[in-house]
């Protein structure tokens, strides 16, 4: 077994602190990390909610790194009622920091490390209140996992087609090759997609290509790859394509079909 670090992040009132902060960290974290870590994660507000789905079922991923050499998995959901009382749930999230070697030895394939993590227990928020947290234990090597149809127990239906999974999978991998920063807009599945397009990917770049779905978009955190299913404005649209952002929107790719 292989030992990885753990950071647990959200909102929490503390006599010296309140609000959004590093909640918990094993040893290996230090305040470098903490301080990088803090510039990723989720605060309030920060999920998408499908229009089909609770508040409580909501959850993103996202894998960015940390420093050169290391990288955090991080998986957000919804807590408790914020404390503050301006409304809505606590957003938190407990994440995985792996180092480059560590990243190697799953070959980059990030969805893999987190079916594989939380199939332990990883990832997933339990006691949110532990200042001092352990390593977290997984396999030294990762290994072959059937493919996903929609989320990480396939417990809905997918939204889309194979077909359409495909084209989508196609057009993100071409632009990633190219070293585009990519967003796909609309109603999907992403892991199934993720796990694809990170199989066409050599394994350098997959550890390289930081991405996130389930939150929403902003400026704070800059992804390569970005999954959204809010409504974008025309100025939003405007403003992306400003920041040299190709965007695939899945209403275009159904149209070819």
């Amino acid at each position: 077994m292989m030992s990885v670090d753990q950071i647990t992040y959200g909102s929490v009132d503390r006599m010296r602190m309140k609000g959004y902060q590093i909640i918990g960290k094993s040893a290996g974290i230090d305040q470098a990390m903490s301080s990088s870590f803090c510039k990723w994660a989720p605060s309030h507000s920060s999920l998408e909610v499908d229009q089909f789905e609770n508040n409580v079922d909501a959850w993103g991923l996202s894998y960015f790194p940390i420093n050169d050499q290391q990288f955090a998995l991080a998986r957000s959901v919804h807590g408790a009622p914020e404390y503050s009382g301006r409304g809505g749930l606590t957003v938190m999230t407990r994440a995985l920091v792996l180092n480059r070697q560590q990243m190697r030895q799953y070959e980059g394939q990030v969805v893999n490390l987190a079916r594989i993590a939380m199939s332990l227990g990883g990832l997933i928020l339990g006691d949110s209140a532990n200042e001092v947290l352990e390593p977290f234990e997984i396999p030294e090597n990762g290994f072959h996992l059937s493919e996903l149809a929609s989320d990480f127990t396939d417990s809905t239906e997918p939204v889309l087609e194979y077909g359409v999974q495909r084209a989508i999978v196609q057009q993100i991998q071409l632009l990633i090759q190219r070293g585009a920063r990519v967003m796909v807009i609309g109603r999907c599945d992403p892991l199934p997609i993720l796990s694809n397009v990170f199989s066409g990917l050599e394994t350098q770049r997959r550890i390289a290509t930081s991405f996130a779905c389930g939150l929403k978009p902003t400026n704070r955190r800059v992804f390569q790859l970005q999954f959204t299913q809010e409504t974008l404005s025309q100025r939003q649209h405007k403003e992306l394509q400003r920041s040299n952002l190709e965007i695939i929107q899945i209403e275009d790719v159904l149209q070819m079909f």
